[in-house]
């Protein structure tokens, strides 16, 4: 009699202890500091079901046949698995409706995961979590050099960098812009440069230095401004169209303000006289 109290208690307790877990689960509200939290919330269900399988049918086996938990759950293990073991010991009636439960559950856990994996590969989830990866891979960079940008000038900039072996990181949002430098084996961050997101992503705490090159003297502005305000000792090289906006990315602190039409017209008229 006291064994079977004992036993109810701990039962009791188990099952307000998964019930407060499942809750949390839920509500995932533990789940939301970083992506690779928010990739893994369509799983929790399912794992959690799995678990609750492996748990209960342990459950079952104790109080049916009296096993240990160890000789419970290796039962349940290779009842789910298929593995095709001999039972621990001969099954009661009672211990063979649990068996059969047990598969019962599994199979519904399996079709279950079957339908949530198609759900998600419909929905681009896999496409996300390789973004993800490859985003947690571009911020692990070190003494690179980020160039925002892959215009005319940002191309050239990139290339002559690639000649010498210096590791670049490039930031653009144009689609086709992006798919032409990820031909030419360069690493891209398909991101706004101009958002402070950005270029923590990017890695502008530990670069080597930043070059603007968007074709908007606005937008080279707002980058440098952006840059400065979160790395104040980043190196910070800057294109410009006119010399009013060279003066203006000065005064924001860029370091070195070029602008390709004045070296241009400086350079041919050197070569005219």
């Amino acid at each position: 009699m006291t064994k079977n109290v004992s036993t109810l208690v701990f039962i009791s307790i188990i099952i307000n202890t998964l019930r407060k877990i499942f809750d949390k689960v839920i509500d995932f509200s533990f789940f939301r500091k970083s992506n690779l939290r928010e990739m893994a919330k369509p799983w929790l269900a399912l794992l959690f079901s799995l678990g609750m399988v492996f748990f209960l049918g342990a459950l079952g086996y104790r109080i049916t046949e009296g096993w240990d938990w160890g000789d419970c759950f290796w039962m349940v293990l290779i009842t789910i698995t298929t593995i095709g073991f001999g039972e621990v010991e001969p099954l009661s009636q009672l211990g063979r409706v649990i068996t059969f439960l047990i598969i019962a559950g599994g199979i519904i856990v399996i079709q279950l995961s079957l339908q949530r994996f198609l759900s998600l590969s419909e929905s681009g989830y896999f496409r996300r979590m390789s973004e993800v990866r490859y985003r947690r891979l571009l911020t692990r960079m070190k003494n690179h050099v980020i160039i925002c940008g892959f215009g005319r000038v940002g191309r050239e900039i990139a290339e002559q960098l690639h000649l010498k072996n210096i590791p670049i990181l490039i930031i653009e949002i144009d689609p086709l812009i992006i798919a032409k430098a990820k031909s030419r084996g360069f690493k891209v961050l398909d991101a706004d440069a101009t958002l402070d997101e950005t270029l923590l992503m990017a890695g502008i705490q530990t670069c080597r230095s930043l070059v603007v090159t968007l074709p908007s003297d606005a937008a080279n502005l707002y980058v440098v401004l952006s840059a400065k305000g979160i790395s104040n000792q980043c190196k910070l090289i800057a294109r410009s169209a006119t010399e009013e906006a060279s003066n203006k990315l000065k005064l924001a602190g860029a370091s070195v303000v070029i602008s390709p039409y004045v070296a241009a017209g400086r350079t041919m008229a050197e070569a005219a006289i």
